[in-house]
């Protein structure tokens, strides 16, 4: 396997929100793999603490941020403390996001549940893209991707909060894309599916269960977070510079699929020599 990075971003300056594991974690190890110094945040110092000490291993550089982006404050002081220590900022990747609040029956959320979930999954990435590309417009331009969900194009039972507060997302992608173009700013957002991370684990925990929601997806295989970082990579490098204000489902093809594809697989399961 080629293991040289696609994409170069040398001489780049990123900030990586909710960098602590899962998408965060890859997104981040793969810009600073590609050249890039990283800030990384987080709410756990330990989480971030082990993934800085990954990238400084391999040749990289990365400053750890524990911060709670719940907070406005908190969270133009986190892009302030990236622009000081790497000299500038360059690339925005807003993944912090999800939050328990977020999901379950709609009839038992509550108003704080909606507070807390729109705090993190739109106040936060908002005023993250309005201090970075205060800093952006003066120095050229730059690059910001938005992790919203699928569930933001196609609701799903259990995720009314969360599936509106990632559509409000997508909406704000669009909008700030369409103003900050002028400043040589891009903004485009990714729409992931069901990704394999720790948040998963139940979901797959025996092989019939695993090969059950891998047959969701024409694909026929969950996601991976080498799969998102592919993607938000590509959207923050010079090969995208002419893509501003998209939204990238990355979905294994489900996007695509009918209730036909869905009958067929019921009807013709997928043989057990693909199952993965």
């Amino acid at each position: 396997m080629n293991d040289t990075p696609k994409h170069d971003f040398s001489g780049k300056a990123a900030i990586v929100t909710g960098a602590g594991k899962g998408i965060g974690r890859e997104i981040a190890t793969q810009l600073a793999r590609a050249g890039a110094s990283v800030v990384v945040s987080s709410r756990t110092s330990a989480d971030l603490d082990s993934l800085v000490g990954q990238i400084e291993a391999a040749g990289g550089r990365a400053v750890a941020r524990v911060a709670d982006l719940s907070d406005t404050e908190t969270i133009r002081d986190l892009v302030d403390f990236g622009i000081r220590e790497l000299g500038g900022l360059d690339i925005l990747v807003n993944n912090a996001g999800g939050g328990s609040e977020a999901f379950g029956d709609f009839m038992s959320r509550t108003p704080e549940d909606f507070a807390k979930t729109f705090s993190l999954n739109v106040q936060s990435p908002v005023f993250a893209m309005q201090r970075a590309a205060e800093h952006m417009a003066a120095n050229g331009g730059g690059a910001i991707v938005n992790l919203a969900s699928i569930d933001a194009l196609s609701p799903a039972p259990g995720e009314s909060f969360y599936g509106a507060a990632k559509a409000c997302l997508v909406s704000f992608t669009q909008t700030v894309a369409i103003e900050l173009g002028q400043y040589g700013i891009r903004v485009n957002a990714l729409a992931p599916a069901v990704i394999e991370t720790d948040m998963v684990t139940s979901w797959i925990a025996t092989a019939d269960l695993r090969a059950d929601r891998s047959s969701f997806y024409p694909i026929n295989r969950l996601g991976s977070v080498t799969d998102v970082a592919a993607a938000a990579l590509f959207l923050c490098s010079d090969d995208a510079g002419w893509i501003s204000g998209a939204t990238l489902p990355i979905t294994g093809g489900a996007q695509a699929a009918s209730d036909a594809f869905r009958w067929l697989r019921n009807a013709n399961p997928v043989p057990d020599a693909m199952r993965l």
